[in-house]
């Protein structure tokens, strides 16, 4: 049985550095938190390494674990120094990282893609993830950004969603090329004189939506490209959304047209 009962064991080290979203961008592992998230993890093919129980005695989960991973068991200060959940968790996990790209999309004969550029972060990208797993989005496209996709903050605000689907960071040309061979059409949530509601497109075929940043919004860059221009009608006294709430309100109307209705 092997136990961890100080912060100078070597697997604790590791932990907390895999923990620490500062340090562990380039690392090839990083950590899952939650049971839910590693049974997820496990059924897309992730490669559990460790697994650490919060305290000494064994926990029941209807979770299946290869004879080749790892178990320890953490005394419960130590979990808690680690954990971002308190008391509420009981697992830990620390896996190998999936590098997807453009290939990785599984496409289908309606295949909504989300690309967004320059997304700043992390739990807006854990919420669009999560909204884009329950609407059947076939993968999305990080363009442009320095964001760390494997983000604490981006599992946990994800709910485990981050491993239903494929997540690729490339830059604009290589997705743009995607699109062309793989003929999307690709709308841009832009505001300008010739943006069109989102509610008044009828939406078919392939479709790829890109939105912008938090702070700057989809850049003209986008405009070399043929796409037409969506925008979110506001009633209200501010200008716009949230991001992750402006993905869930124009790719809802999309899965209504592209999934449950036809135009």
């Amino acid at each position: 049985m092997n136990i961890i009962s100080s912060t100078h064991n070597t697997n604790f080290k590791r932990l907390r550095k895999l923990s620490s979203n500062k340090t562990n961008k380039n690392e090839k592992e990083f950590v899952i938190e939650g049971s839910k998230e590693i049974d997820l993890a496990l059924k897309s093919n992730f490669e559990i390494k460790k697994i650490f129980f919060r305290g000494l005695n064994p926990i029941k989960f209807d979770i299946n674990f290869s004879d080749k991973i790892e178990i320890f068991y953490l005394k419960k200060k130590l979990f808690d120094l680690l954990s971002y959940r308190n008391n509420s968790s009981k697992l830990l996990a620390i896996a190998n990282k999936i590098n997807y790209n453009l290939d990785s999309i599984c496409l289908k004969k309606k295949s909504i893609i989300i690309i967004i550029e320059n997304i700043e972060k992390p739990g807006n990208l854990g919420a669009i993830l999560r909204t884009a797993d329950g609407m059947d989005v076939s993968g999305i496209i990080i363009v442009d950004s320095k964001i760390n996709i494997y983000n604490s903050n981006v599992i946990r605000s994800s709910v485990g969603s981050i491993f239903n689907l494929p997540l690729i960071k490339t830059n604009k040309e290589e997705a743009i090329k995607f699109l062309i061979r793989n003929k999307f059409k690709l709308y841009n949530t832009i505001i300008s004189k010739t943006s069109k509601n989102y509610l008044d497109i009828c939406y078919s075929g392939n479709i790829a939506i890109a939105f912008g940043s938090e702070s700057k919004g989809l850049s003209d860059n986008w405009k070399s490209h043929p796409g037409k221009e969506i925008c979110i009608k506001m009633k209200g006294k501010n200008d716009s959304f949230n991001l992750s709430v402006s993905v869930g309100i124009v790719l809802s109307e999309v899965v209504r047209q592209t999934k449950w209705f036809s135009c």
